[in-house]
């Protein structure tokens, strides 16, 4: 049956239905160029809207009915944002990136126009259910009330309208890719360190694949793959996923890369910082030399805490 849909030239391309998610997957096949559909599918994770996401098992559930589509010869192909692809994924599965990565900042969208997190009025709330960011945020304002807030970008700015919360953060990429033309203020990458794979769009493929992998690899974008590479590797020595308080930078600069990567406690009072550079062909070993000098400095103890 596969071989049949390849000698049609049909590509399926498997994408969550979110405005996002089927903006990304568009772009995938805009550069791929063949005749071919997107098709959407509802993970559990879009179900959820109230909970944290640990509570379920974590961001796999945003890959999880894409990649048994797969498995079932349902897409060919499945379109994700990195940062939702568990640090582990099965042996059968291939990553390829095509796409240039987006800005890595977060930004500070505010009820009170605040231009930074420190200048928000006291005691105010702030929307977030990444680990990652409400530690950064804590560890600037221990005052700023927490509150969980889950759904895709739209739902989240109108939560922030209608006053559930007085701020969000969000991903810069996200809010340039659907040309949002809310008020909000970019952090500082530096100051406010954003997630392993922030802004970067992969493409999932079965290994066994052939004739689609040819087509992907011709189209790489080396770069992004040895960041993806790098960072992926840090939160694999670590263990980490999606609920972990880890935060990672890196870029590349005349053929090196350069990484810094971040573990904070989840109420954000300690905080422990590692980094590491070399050729970009070296992107994994990067990664993992990284992850191991923060074990050495108790990361997985902060971790726990």
């Amino acid at each position: 049956m596969q071989k049949d849909n390849f000698n049609n030239k049909l590509i399926r391309i498997g994408s969550r239905s979110s405005p996002l998610a089927i903006w990304q997957a568009k772009e995938v096949q805009n550069k791929i160029g063949k005749n071919s559909k997107v098709i959407k599918i509802l993970t559990t994770g879009d179900k959820i809207s109230d909970s944290r996401l640990a509570k379920y098992g974590g961001k796999g559930l945003f890959t999880r009915e894409l990649d048994e589509a797969i498995e079932k010869n349902k897409i060919d192909i499945a379109v994700h944002s990195l940062k939702d692809v568990p640090t582990f994924i099965k042996e059968k599965f291939e990553l390829f990136y095509i796409l240039p990565r987006a800005d890595v900042n977060d930004i500070l969208m505010s009820t009170d126009n605040a231009k930074t997190i420190r200048s928000l009025p006291k005691n105010r709330s702030l929307g977030t259910s990444s680990p990652r960011r409400a530690a950064q945020i804590k560890r600037i304002r221990e005052d700023l009330n927490i509150i969980p807030l889950r759904g895709n970008i739209g739902t989240r700015i109108e939560k922030l309208k209608k006053g559930k919360v007085d701020s969000i953060i969000l991903a810069l990429a996200g809010i340039k890719r659907l040309k949002i033309k809310e008020n909000f203020t970019p952090l500082k990458a530096k100051e406010f360190m954003p997630a392993v794979g922030q802004g970067i769009i992969v493409i999932q493929s079965l290994k066994k694949n052939d004739k689609i992998n040819k087509i992907l690899t011709k189209l790489e974008n080396i770069n992004v793959r040895h960041l993806a590479q790098a960072e992926r590797a840090t939160l694999k020595i670590l263990r980490g996923d999606c609920n972990s308080s880890i935060a990672i930078l890196s870029e590349i600069e005349k053929n090196i890369l350069k990484l810094t990567a971040r573990i904070f406690s989840s109420d954000g009072k300690r905080m422990i910082e590692s980094r590491d550079e070399g050729d970009i062909n070296e992107s994994i070993a990067i990664g993992t030399s990284v992850g191991k000098k923060l074990i050495k400095k108790g990361g997985l103890e902060i971790l726990n805490l």
